[in-house]
């Protein structure tokens, strides 16, 4: 269970300021996509986003897109934002994260992911060594099935913290 434990939990990826990023010891930040720095399935930023990509480059801290999306698409929001991307990052296995960290030269410690899945960005944060803070979704999910099954087990797991 401690691998599905976040470091901390918020409403919004734009509650996180540059102080809270920094107490957590962390030098970057990675973001997901879908339904936490972008509507769900699209490439459309999510309200206030830009402005809180901006704030985080303006505090010193590197921002990047870490998302399980296709590659084509993550990179579209990712230019939006004028960020570094690593798409079809296929977490929540380890070597996204690790791309991410090589990419923005530091240590995966030095890493907060923020994303709204346990089973796939605080999980694989963790296992790759990385801080994390898990964002709730900004919508009700757009897919069914197996995802909802998903989002059931998420809530609960976290009851209980």
């Amino acid at each position: 269970m401690k691998l599905l434990h976040p470091d901390d939990r918020c409403r919004y990826l734009t509650d996180i300021t540059p102080e809270r990023v920094k107490a957590l010891g962390c030098k970057a930040v990675l973001i997901d996509a879908d339904n936490t720095s972008s509507y769900d399935l699209t490439t459309e930023p999510l309200p206030g986003t830009m402005e809180w990509v901006a704030s985080m480059k303006e505090a010193g801290l590197p921002v990047l897109l870490l998302s399980n999306a296709k590659a084509e698409r993550a990179k579209v929001l990712a230019d939006r934002y004028d960020i570094p991307v690593v798409g079809l990052a296929a977490k929540p296995l380890v070597h996204g994260y690790w791309q991410a960290a090589w990419r923005l030269r530091t240590s995966p410690r030095k890493l907060l992911m923020l994303g709204d899945q346990l089973f796939t960005d605080v999980l694989g944060a963790n296992l790759a060594g990385c801080r994390s803070v898990w964002v709730e979704p900004y919508e009700k999910d757009k897919r069914d099935g197996f995802f909802l099954v998903k989002r059931t087990l998420e809530q609960r797991v976290s009851k209980n913290w």
